[in-house]
């Protein structure tokens, strides 16, 4: 038996989707078997349904196994098309918030929401174990997950970013980005803000950076900085097992520290040394510190086992469209 209910009281819709299944005796056991396994792989529990919505209000969105999507569009309305083999659905929603949640039942992999939403809506999505995708949004955007690949893209504001394994995507983004992760690949691109980026094992890559502070460390990966340094700006880069890679404009003033301790050291830019600079303790090991234009940013770039590689080709984030 399948029931939907829909209650509106005081502006706020509650809507739950349930699924019960009704014990019945069947004189042969084998026909109890195959019904029970036809009734199992047909049923699901689904919500299709649009109300208005605020762009100032936020939403959060949680599965415990199955994927999310969120887009951004310009209605002033949400869309939620969500469906679940396995477990039941939950939508509770008013003007200004949003939750939207599996409740009960298994894990299985078979859910799928799909929420469209007002540019400017807060989004907060969580998943144990399935993959995250927010579009669009224009937006503060945090995303946690166990296990999953997270990609997102179009974020104002703020990109708070957390999860055990999987990989990370990002681009378009104006605001801070905060990532954290234990194991899977981090890929920014089209960046305009502070960056704080740590992964235990996996490679960093930043591409089209525009921003005044900037820390990437990776223990087993290699880290690869393009963009614009500002004078001000402060950035730090380093990984224990693996390359750094720096691309920087042509006219950057930046003084350079880098150090690396069985890998070599390669620059566009001519390294200019002072007595006793490049030592730090071992004939294999290397520590240079070095000026390029006025000196005026400050830049790290360590790394225990690998080369350093420092290039003229830099640039900066896209205009915003």
């Amino acid at each position: 038996m399948t029931r939907i209910s829909v209650l509106r009281r005081r502006g706020i819709i509650s809507i739950v989707a349930t699924v019960a299944l009704i014990a019945v005796a069947w004189p042969s056991t084998a026909r109890a078997q195959r019904d029970r396994n036809r009734f199992g792989s047909d049923y699901r529990s689904r919500i299709d349904t649009t109300f208005a919505f605020d762009k100032s209000g936020s939403i959060n969105v949680s599965v415990g196994s199955g994927n999310i999507a969120i887009t951004g569009w310009s209605r002033d309305q949400i869309h939620v098309h969500a469906t679940s083999e396995n477990s039941n659905i939950r939508l509770n929603a008013s003007n200004a918030q949003m939750t939207l949640e599996t409740a009960g039942g298994s894990r299985g992999s078979d859910t799928r929401f799909e929420v469209s939403v007002p540019y400017g809506v807060h989004v907060v999505v969580h998943t144990m174990s399935g993959d995250i995708s927010v579009r669009g949004t224009r937006s503060d955007v945090e995303a946690h997950a166990q296990s999953g690949d997270i990609e997102v893209e179009d974020v104002m504001n703020r990109l708070d970013v957390k999860t055990l394994s999987g990989g990370i995507e990002a681009r378009g983004i104006v605001g801070s980005v905060e990532i954290g992760t234990t194991s899977g690949d981090i890929k920014l691109e089209d960046v305009r803000g502070d960056i704080d980026i740590g992964t235990v094992s996996g490679e960093v890559e930043l591409r089209g950076i525009t921003s005044k502070s900037v820390r990437a460390k990776t223990t087993s990966g290699d880290v690869t900085f393009d963009g614009l340094i500002d004078p001000a700006g402060r950035y730090d880069l380093s990984s224990h097992s693996g390359d750094v890679r720096l691309h920087v404009q042509r006219d950057a003033s930046a003084q350079l520290t880098v150090a690396t301790w069985s890998g070599g050291v390669n620059s566009d830019f001519p390294i200019t040394l002072k007595p006793g600079e490049h030592d730090i303790g071992s004939r294999n090991a290397k520590r240079y510190t070095f000026t390029i234009g006025g000196g005026a940013a400050r830049i790290s770039a360590e790394t225990f086992s690998g080369d350093i590689t420092i290039s003229s080709n830099g640039r900066g984030a896209g205009e915003r469209r």
